[in-house]
C-alpha cells in the first residue's frame, strides 16, 4: 500500500513535471506566434507619411479660406478645400517656445513645465514625443526649421535634422554662398527630405517649422522675401475693427503701462500707415510659406508619395495686428490665441469638411500618432482628432483652460494669464508672475453677442450669477490640466 502511494506520487510528480513542460512549450509557441503575428499585423498596416506644417505667429483668420479678402494663400486654401478646417483651433499658450514644447508632448504647460526659452524636455520627456515615438514604430522622421524648445537640439534623435535653436534669422546664405530667405531654405531642405523617400518603402514623418510670419529681432520688424515686395503694393487692407483709436483703452493702465504688447505697438502699428506697412509684410510672409506648400504638394506628386501622405498645417500661436493698443500675443484675446488648423488625407476626401468644435494644439501629438497605429502615452492630454473627423457629432469638450506664466521684470513686463474658454463664454484673469493672488484685472465675454471682446462683464451686478458660474467651470478645468 505505502509502495503503491510512493508510486502514485513519483508518477503524479512526473505527469506534472511534464505538464508544466508541456505548457510551458505551448505558452512559449503561443507567444512567439502571437509576437510574429502582431508584427506581421504592423508590417502590414499602410501607414501613411505625415507631413506636419508649422509657422510661427499665424493668426486664425490669417488666410484667405476664413474670408479675409486681401491675404493671398491658395495652396493652403487647396489643403482646406480638400481636407479638414477646424474652425475653432486654439493653443492652450501663446507663446512660441511653450507651445511648441505642447504640440511635440500633448500636453499642457502645467504638466509639461517649460514655460520660458532655456528649460528642456526630460529624457524621459523627449523619448515621449511624437517624432521619437514615431521613429521607435519604424517611421523615418526629419525635422527642418525652428525648433523652439529649450537650448539642447535633439539632432541624434531624428533621421535627418536641419533644425536651429533660437529664433534664427530670415537672413541666409544657400550652398553656393548666396543670399536666401529662411522660407526659401527651409523649402530646399524639405524638397530634399522628400527626394530621399523617393525609393524607400518605409514611412516617413517631416515636421516643418517656419519663422515665418514672426518679426526679425528683438523688439522686431517684418522682414518677408524680396520677392513679394510688390505683392499688396498700392492695396490699401482691411484694419481690425478693435485696432481703432477708440479701444486704445480698452484694458486698464495697470495692464497697459510698460507691457511689452503695448511697446511693440507703438514699433509696428502706432500709425495708420505703419499699421498698413506691418499687415502687408505679416502677409508677405505668409504668403512664402504658402508658396512652398504648393512646391511641397508637387514634390509630392513628383516622387509618388501624395496619395498616402497626410498633411497637417497649423500655428504655434497667434498675433495682435494692432487690436487694442497690442503687438505680439501672450494674452487670452483671440487674436492671440486662435489659430488656423487643417489636415489633409489624401486617403480619406473630405472635399472641405469644416469642424466648429474647439480643438487645441495638444491634439497633434495623439492625432499624429493615431494615424501612424502607435500607441499614445497616457501622459498626453490631448485627443485624437481623427475620431472627431470621423464622426463630428461625436461627444467632444467644450471648454479648455489657457495659461501664460511669465516672470515679469520693470523691462519686460508681460502679466500672466490664466483663464477659460467655455462654449460662448470667455474668462481671463491677468495677475504678477506666478502669484495669482495678485489680479491686475479680470474680463469676461459672451463672444456670442461681443465676438470682438470689448463689452467686459466683470463686476456688472447683472451678470455676477454668470460670472461665478464660469469661475466655477475654470477651477474644475483648471485641475484637469495639471
Amino acid at each position: 500500500m505505502n509502495i503503491q502511494v510512493k508510486i502514485d506520487n513519483t508518477i503524479i510528480k512526473k505527469s506534472a513535471k511534464i505538464a508544466i513542460a508541456l505548457l510551458l512549450i505551448t505558452t512559449f509557441c503561443q507567444c512567439k506566434g502571437e509576437k510574429n503575428e502582431r508584427s506581421k499585423d504592423v508590417d502590414s498596416i499602410e501607414r501613411p507619411n505625415i507631413i506636419f506644417l508649422l509657422t510661427d505667429d499665424q493668426r486664425w483668420d490669417a488666410l484667405s479660406y476664413t474670408g479675409n479678402p486681401d491675404i493671398k494663400t491658395p495652396h493652403i486654401d487647396s489643403l482646406a478645400k480638400k481636407g479638414v478646417y477646424f474652425k475653432n483651433a486654439y493653443v492652450t499658450t501663446s507663446i512660441c517656445a511653450v507651445s511648441r514644447a505642447s504640440i511635440l508632448s500633448g500636453q499642457y504647460a502645467r504638466r509639461h513645465q517649460i514655460w520660458g526659452f532655456s528649460k528642456n524636455f526630460t529624457s524621459t520627456q523627449l523619448q515621449n514625443t511624437y517624432p521619437l515615438l514615431l521613429r521607435k514604430a519604424g517611421y523615418i522622421t526629419g525635422f527642418i526649421g525652428k525648433y523652439g524648445v529649450g537650448n539642447q537640439l535633439p539632432v541624434a534623435e531624428y533621421d535627418y535634422w536641419k533644425g536651429f535653436g533660437g529664433q534664427g534669422s530670415f537672413n541666409q546664405k544657400d550652398e553656393n554662398g548666396d543670399p536666401i530667405h529662411l522660407t526659401q531654405k527651409i523649402g530646399q531642405q524639405a524638397f530634399e527630405f522628400l527626394e530621399q523617400q523617393k525609393n524607400t518603402e518605409k514611412p516617413f514623418c517631416l515636421s516643418i517649422s517656419f519663422k515665418a510670419p514672426h518679426v526679425e529681432g528683438d523688439p522686431g520688424y517684418f522682414l518677408p522675401d524680396s520677392a513679394y515686395n510688390n505683392l499688396y503694393k498700392g492695396d490699401t487692407l482691411l484694419i481690425p475693427s478693435t485696432s481703432a483709436e477708440a479701444y486704445l483703452n480698452h484694458f486698464p493702465a495697470s495692464f497697459t503701462t510698460n507691457n511689452v504688447a503695448r511697446k511693440r505697438w507703438q514699433t509696428r502699428f502706432a500709425t495708420p500707415e505703419m499699421q498698413q506697412i506691418s499687415i502687408k509684410k505679416y502677409y508677405q510672409l505668409i504668403h512664402g510659406v504658402d508658396v512652398i506648400v504648393g512646391k511641397l504638394v508637387e514634390q509630392l506628386k513628383a516622387t509618388g508619395k501624395d496619395q498616402n501622405t497626410v498633411i497637417i498645417y497649423t500655428s504655434d500661436n497667434g498675433f495682435y495686428l494692432g487690436e487694442y493698443g497690442f503687438a505680439g500675443k501672450w494674452y487670452g484675446s483671440d487674436p492671440s490665441i486662435r489659430v488656423p488648423m487643417i489636415i489633409y488625407d489624401p486617403r480619406n476626401p473630405t472635399i472641405g469638411k469644416t469642424i466648429d468644435k474647439k480643438v487645441l494644439n495638444i491634439d497633434i501629438a495623439p492625432t499624429i500618432l493615431s494615424m501612424a497605429h502607435v500607441t499614445t502615452p497616457i501622459t498626453m492630454q490631448g485627443k485624437d482628432l481623427t475620431k472627431l473627423i470621423e464622426n463630428p457629432e461625436i461627444e467632444w469638450r467644450d471648454a479648455f483652460f489657457y495659461e501664460h506664466l511669465w516672470q515679469s521684470s520693470e523691462h519686460y513686463y508681460i502679466p500672466s494669464t490664466e483663464g477659460l474658454v467655455w462654449k460662448d463664454k470667455k474668462y481671463m484673469k491677468y495677475f504678477m508672475n506666478q502669484n495669482t493672488d495678485e489680479i491686475i484685472f479680470e474680463e469676461l465675454y459672451d463672444l456670442s453677442k461681443d465676438p470682438n471682446e470689448t463689452n467686459n462683464l466683470i463686476d456688472k451686478s447683472e451678470y455676477k450669477p454668470l460670472e461665478k458660474k464660469v469661475k466655477e467651470k475654470y477651477t474644475a478645468v483648471k485641475k484637469a490640466a495639471f
